[in-house]
Order: C-alpha cells, then structure tokens, then sequence
C-alpha cells in the first residue's frame, strides 16, 4: 500500500471517530432518574455541615431548597433518622418524598 494512500486512510478513520464521538455526545439523556448533588462548602442553611445530597426524579435546586426549608414544603413528606450522637454534636439523615420524587440529605449539627 502506498505511504499516502495510508496516511489518507487514517485520517479518515480518525476524523469519523471524531464524528461519532459528537454525536454520541449530543445525545445524552438530559433529565437523570438520580444525582448526587453538589453541598459546596456545606455550611449554611441551619446545619452545621450538611455532608450530601442526592435526589431521585428531582433537580438538585428542588433539592437544595427543600434543604433549605429544613423539609418544611408543602406536599413533601419528610422522615429524618439519627445516625450518629456524641455529648457535642450529632449525625442525621433526612429523607423527604413527594410522589414519585425523593431527597435525601445527610447533616452534622453541632449540640
């Protein structure tokens, strides 16, 4: 085969790779079923540390918020379960539902 004509043929091949590669990207689902979202810092909001956040069937701001609000938003049930105790501070996880959509989060609070 002649040097050209290869160096032809890979190129090509790199280039549909490339191509294909866009495209599988532009067809990524936009919605997720669930996430982890991001706590930044994790501080503020009335917690202590708030440590994670996930949500199932909601975005990461309808999570935050209900974060926010410490779950207190209509039409959401919300359960929390202590994790963690000690004599300064203690550990919990609240998990708050609305149909079909959940959020959990986990927090330290400080005693």
């Amino acid at each position: 085969m002649p040097r050209g004509f290869r160096s032809i043929t890979m190129l090509l091949g790199a280039s549909a790779a490339l191509c294909g590669g866009g495209v599988a990207l532009a067809h990524e689902p936009v919605a997720r079923i669930a996430a982890n979202c991001s706590v930044g810092s994790g501080r503020g909001d009335g917690y202590t540390y708030v440590t994670s956040l996930s949500v199932r069937h909601a975005s990461c701001s309808a999570g935050k918020s209900l974060v926010k609000h410490h779950g207190s938003v209509r039409g959401w049930r919300c359960t929390k379960k202590r994790l963690a105790t000690s004599p300064v501070q203690y550990q919990e996880r609240e998990t708050c539902t609305h149909g079909s959509r959940s959020v959990v989060w986990g927090y330290t609070q400080n005693t």
